[in-house]
């Protein structure tokens, strides 16, 4: 079984100068690389001095409390009671887009907080709301383990030291393809001590290694498939994207991120791109098409706004100002909104750098 992942340790103190990172091992497998943090529990939360909309009844579903200078997401929200101005919910708080404020809670705005839908169509708005902001513990990712590990003879030596909570690794992941390339995984990671080593069954040399914490941000388990396959080969038809959900679209970006190839010139200013806006039915699908347009299947060209913006400042593939034939493009709109796609737009024609043509 050929090694598939290579850890990389780019964090210690006492990396050898003028080193800036230095390789820790490869392993034919990483259990807890791909794993879902465990789901939190129901809670229940108020919103007090509240002022219902008409909306604000039974499943609400995904719900937006706004709470100045940041948003928090709460999801599988049900309405479970109501009366004297206070409205009782129970939901689970998006640990993803959730600052943990002072205990306290924020101070509410002036005309208090309001409640709205992703759509942005408000529920309520109320003066206070308990059970939002407070403490919560970490969701903890299971632990790792490293199967088939081929230490690098400077770790070698210290495994060969080892006793529980010596060594530690620290490093960063990436997969390592068939044809050799290293596709990097981005913010996947280890930060743990070895709790236990043993001989591996795959091989001589190799070694199973037990690490007492979890990976930092594991990869969704979903995603697992897309990456087996991306590792034998690279996606070679165009489209490969389109019947994934917005989730695993994300874990699309990533790949084709991790695996863009920086030495590859980008292309001369006026070159025309072709965006098959098809199956541009979410946020991800536009990111999935403008990639795949001006990089070819499997290409990448931003995954957010912020990134969509550094790419076109060179280096990810074209140069501008370019033209974009952007087709279908009614399919954006009736399933995006008017509004986001013509920010969509705007962020591409800012400074004249993409002439966007929408066509049928």
């Amino acid at each position: 079984m050929r090694p598939l992942w290579l850890l990389t340790d780019e964090y210690s103190d006492d990396l050898p100068e003028p080193e800036l990172s230095r390789p820790v091992g490869t392993c034919a497998e990483i259990d807890g690389l791909f794993a879902d943090l465990p789901e939190p529990g129901l809670e229940r939360f108020a919103l007090v001095d509240c002022d219902p909309g008409p909306g604000l009844r039974g499943r609400l579903g995904e719900v937006c409390l706004e709470a100045p200078p940041h948003d928090t997401w709460l999801r599988d929200v049900t309405v479970v009671g109501a009366g004297d101005g206070r409205v009782e919910l129970t939901g689970r708080v998006h640990t993803e887009h959730h600052l943990r404020p002072d205990p306290e809670g924020p101070a509410a705005p002036g005309d208090g907080f309001r409640l709205c839908l992703p759509d942005d169509t408000t529920l309520a708005r109320c003066r206070a709301v308990e059970g939002v902001f407070r403490p919560r513990p970490e969701l903890e990712p299971p632990s790792v383990r490293l199967i088939g590990f081929r230490p690098e003879p400077w770790f070698r030596e210290r495994l060969a030291r080892w006793r529980p909570g010596r060594p530690r690794i620290t490093a960063s992941i990436s997969g390592r393809t068939a044809d050799g390339r290293e596709l990097r995984t981005l913010e996947p990671g280890v930060f743990a001590d070895v709790a236990a080593v043993r001989p591996s069954s795959l091989g001589p040399d190799l070694f199973d290694v037990d690490l007492d914490a979890g990976m930092i941000d594991p990869i969704p388990a979903r995603a697992r498939a897309l990456w087996d396959g991306w590792l034998e080969r690279r996606p070679s038809a165009p489209g490969s994207w389109r019947p994934l959900d917005t989730a695993m679209r994300h874990e699309w970006l990533r790949l084709a991120l991790g695996d863009h190839r920086h030495e590859v010139p980008d292309r001369p200013a006026g070159a025309v791109y072709r965006l098959d806006g098809r199956s541009v039915t979410d946020v991800n699908g536009f990111y999935c098409a403008l990639g795949e347009a001006i990089n070819g299947p499997g290409g990448y060209f931003g995954w957010n706004l912020d990134a969509v913006d550094d790419c076109l400042r060179g280096r990810w593939g074209a140069t501008t100002p370019f033209r974009l034939e952007w087709s279908h493009f009614a399919v954006a709109r009736t399933s995006l909104g008017g509004d986001e796609v013509d920010y969509l737009v705007g962020l591409l024609t800012e400074g004249d750098r993409v002439t966007v043509v929408p066509g049928g």
